[in-house]
């Protein structure tokens, strides 16, 4: 048998257009749930809903938080008090609740809703013998109405307050009955003026009740066996066909599995040719360890024929030292092992052994009749190129920290003969000043000035020497900050009307001591150049030159010669030689792997351009 869910049967929601229902309660439990799901539905569906309201202020705060939202939901709601819906004009009359109902309807379709649902508590008739009698006369008008309007009528009875004979008559007049929550078929539905008689009226009416929902429930029912044996003569002939189709796709796959095995067999004499002439031993060894497969990489290497060691076993082939066998021999186990880079010494035939680095990655790429097989490379040449480069570099660093001595020696000697010539020049000036030519007292101003500028330069190149025999410290430097501090000293230092031009944000990566000696020299190199221009200005900026991020120093200042050693930009880098300042900046952007170049602009200043 066929596993089937229950039967769902509709609710308030499934409800449509030109209904007549009836809802019998017992309480208010689930009374203001199945208002709210009646309002809310209506009012997600466009249409209005109208509330005759017999004065029950808690039926009529549900209806007001169903709709409760925006604004367009609370006009959707219209709540008639008792005088302007059930009693107007004083009294009850069936065609006046018509007549409002008809009005409210065309309202509706003015305002843009689609339709109206009307819900009408009729609790308050129990107390009006008068409004009684005419009950019946209202519920057949209202079928009615909603046969011809655009509107659905809901009709809410109390079963505590209201006598079963009358109840029973008036479920009798609605198609529909809401039981339970779910929304039924009426299969006793009659026209009014018929009478069953009072005798058995609560019988009948709980009969009709009962009928009602089972009626509802086995239609519901055959409807959902009709389409579950409809689905199963689908699902059977879909699986004939199937079936049919299988056959077909058997006899062509056993011509395309006969086929992919010749391509398979294809496929491993390519795969073992690839092995064979791989660029990198490869070694397999069986359950046991013992080799069963070699390419010709490894018989370059060791210098043995493939048929020379076959079947001999792992220790034998490798030279390790006492204590390693037992690690060499667990990193084989029998399901295969995982490792990168292990070093080992791998036997010749020559009587050598050469350092291999080997890799076994068996235990996820598993091959019939391969336990483990592993990969090596030579490292003999690497290794014999690291010894030499080490020795190379202890060369140079001995060599270097004998420069960096000297420097400091040459430096040291150069510093106190400037000191000397310097208190020499001023001696004289204090004690001869008077008594000299001008133009002695010019040369000696111009050679205190020349042995102070010599004694930064010779300063600048003790720090250089001081900072790069520290090694770098790369870190990210604001060049931007640092030239603007430099600036402001210049500016201290000599009060000359000079106009920096600092483009900010500009950083780089590098070491910030060596660096900032850098952008001293080059500003300074600028401020020099600058002297006696009547409108002074220093750049400091990025550009992109011959598409690299490069930095610039300029100025406008005269430029009498080229300046030696610094090519233009189109040209390849040369070596600076316009002096120590800034030879220093040529030794610390060598340093940092960048490169400075020049563009003189004759007339026009010059620039420094240079990468870091």
């Amino acid at each position: 048998m066929l596993d089937r869910e229950p039967v769902q049967l509709p609710g308030l929601a499934e409800v449509g257009r030109h209904d007549h229902l009836c809802l019998l309660h017992e309480g208010e439990e689930a009374l203001p749930a199945a208002l709210t799901l009646f309002v809310q539905k209506g009012l997600s569906l466009g249409e209005r809903c109208v509330y005759l309201s017999p004065g029950d202020e808690m039926r009529e705060r549900v209806l007001k938080n169903a709709a409760s939202g925006d604004s367009q939901e609370t006009e959707a709601l219209k709540l008639l008090p008792l005088r302007d819906g059930w009693l107007q004009g004083g009294s009850f009359q069936p065609l006046r609740v018509m007549g409002v109902l008809q009005s409210a309807v065309v309202q509706s379709a003015e305002d843009g809703y689609k339709s109206t649902r009307v819900i009408c508590d009729l609790g308050w008739m129990v107390n009006d013998p008068d409004a009684r009698e005419l009950l019946l006369d209202l519920e057949t008008a209202l079928s009615e109405f909603a046969g011809k309007h655009e509107a659905t009528v809901l009709c809410l009875y109390d079963r505590r307050i209201f006598s079963a004979e009358l109840l029973l008559k008036v479920a009798r007049l609605h198609p529909h009955l809401v039981i339970n929550g779910k929304l039924c078929r009426n299969p006793l539905f009659i026209a009014a003026g018929s009478d069953p008689g009072p005798n058995r009226a609560t019988a009948e009416l709980e009969q009709f009740l009962g009928s009602a929902y089972a009626s509802t429930l086995a239609g519901a029912e055959i409807d959902k066996l009709r389409q579950e044996v409809e689905q199963a003569y689908a699902a059977l002939a879909r699986k004939i066909y199937e079936n049919w189709q299988e056959e077909d796709l058997l006899r062509e796959n056993k011509l395309e599995l006969q086929q992919k095995e010749e391509a398979l067999l294809g496929h491993r004499r390519r795969v073992r040719t690839i092995l064979q002439h791989l660029p990198a031993m490869l070694m397999a060894f069986d359950t046991g360890l013992s080799l069963s497969s070699c390419n010709h990489e490894f018989e370059r290497v060791t210098g043995f024929k493939a048929e020379e060691v076959m079947g001999k076993s792992m220790l034998d082939l490798f030279q390790v030292p006492g204590g390693l066998e037992e690690e060499l021999l667990a990193l084989h186990p029998e399901q295969g092992g995982e490792y990168r880079g292990k070093v080992w010494e791998i036997r010749c035939k020559d009587g050598c052994t050469k350092s291999t680095s080997w890799s076994n990655c068996s235990r996820y790429v598993q091959i019939p009749g391969w336990g483990n097989w592993i990969v090596g490379l030579d490292l003999s040449m690497q290794l014999h190129a690291e010894r030499d480069l080490k020795a190379l570099t202890d060369q140079l660093e001995a060599r270097t920290g004998e420069l960096d001595a000297f420097s400091q020696a040459v430096s040291h000697d150069l510093s106190g003969q400037l000191s000397s010539i310097s208190g020499h020049c001023a001696t004289m000036q204090e004690l001869y000043g008077r008594a000299l030519s001008p133009q002695c007292r010019e040369l000696l101003r111009s050679i205190l000035e020349s042995t102070s500028e010599m004694a930064g330069r010779i300063n600048a190149l003790q720090r250089l020497t001081t900072l790069a025999s520290a090694g770098l410290q790369p870190e990210e430097v604001d060049l931007s900050a640092m030239a603007s501090e430099i600036a402001a000293q210049l500016k201290g230092n000599c009060q000359r009307p000079v106009t920096f031009q600092i483009e900010d944000g500009l950083t780089a990566t590098g070491d910030a001591r060596l660096l900032r000696l850098a952008m001293e020299q080059l500003l300074e190199n600028a401020w020099n150049y600058t002297v006696g221009v009547q409108h002074p200005v220093i750049r400091f900026g990025i550009a992109e030159v011959e598409g690299a991020r490069s930095f610039y120093v300029s100025d406008n200042g005269p430029r009498l010669v080229t300046i030696a050693g610094l090519p233009p930009a189109a040209e390849k880098p040369g070596h600076l030689c316009c002096g120590i300042g800034l030879a220093t900046v040529q030794r610390i952007i060598t340093l940092h792997r960048g490169r400075i170049w020049a563009a003189d602009q004759a007339d026009k200043g010059g620039t420094l351009y240079f990468t870091v």
